[in-house]
């Protein structure tokens, strides 16, 4: 017996071989509907690719990248950075050669000449300082003729002060503080006489008097 099929525009059962109503003359099988798959959308799928690829190369870049920046030091230790070593001498009060006076300084026959040789008045300012001083607070002296350079004065005794003007020779100046004794120097502070410059200068070194007491009727 041949398989039957309801017909679903008349209602009687026909042979399943039969493709249309013999009564209604419609297609006894419907077309089946196709069903629709709903495709995921492109764009958006790229988007989240996108998106996934960009974290992981910033995931790489932060964690991974320095590692092979940084150089490698099998030791595990720093290696040590060595410099040269720059040695300075000190710094001279007296200006030499770099300073050259504007005029010629000279003496005449009948002025009187100031030596260098310590006076009897002498005393031992500073301890550590290898020649006696000729000055006192309340003094007046002049800048030493020979060797013809001027004295720097400085805002404070040492060489690392800041130099504030300079005393020419034969310049009077007037003792207001001091002894300092520095750098191996004796320091006083005084005051120049023709310009009421005011600062540190140093009386000498082991080689000679800068600062030369005046001599009184002078």
């Amino acid at each position: 017996m041949e398989p039957m099929i309801r017909c679903p525009h008349c209602g009687h059962y026909h042979n399943a071989t039969l493709e249309y109503c013999p009564e209604k003359g419609l297609p006894i099988y419907q077309p089946k509907e196709i069903e629709k798959r709903s495709k995921p959308n492109l764009l958006w799928l790229v988007i989240v690719i996108i998106l996934i690829l960009v974290i992981l190369c910033g995931i790489f870049a932060i964690y991974f990248v320095p590692k092979f920046l940084t150089p490698k030091n099998p030791s595990g230790n720093q290696v040590p950075i060595t410099s040269s070593t720059l040695t300075l001498e000190p710094v001279q009060t007296r200006i030499s050669e770099m300073f050259t006076p504007t005029t010629a300084i000279t003496l005449s026959p009948t002025e009187p000449q100031i030596t260098m040789t310590p006076t009897d008045s002498t005393w031992q300012a500073c301890e550590n300082v290898d020649y006696l001083s000729q000055l006192r607070v309340g003094m007046h002296a002049t800048v030493a003729l020979d060797p013809p350079l001027p004295n720097r004065v400085r805002d404070n005794p040492s060489t690392n002060s800041t130099i504030i003007g300079y005393v020419n020779p034969d310049g009077e100046v007037e003792i207001l503080e001091g002894p300092s004794c520095e750098e191996g120097w004796i320091w006083w502070r005084i005051r120049e006489v023709s310009s009421d410059l005011n600062g540190w200068t140093a009386e000498g070194d082991e080689n000679g008097y800068w600062l030369i007491p005046v001599q009184e009727g002078n």
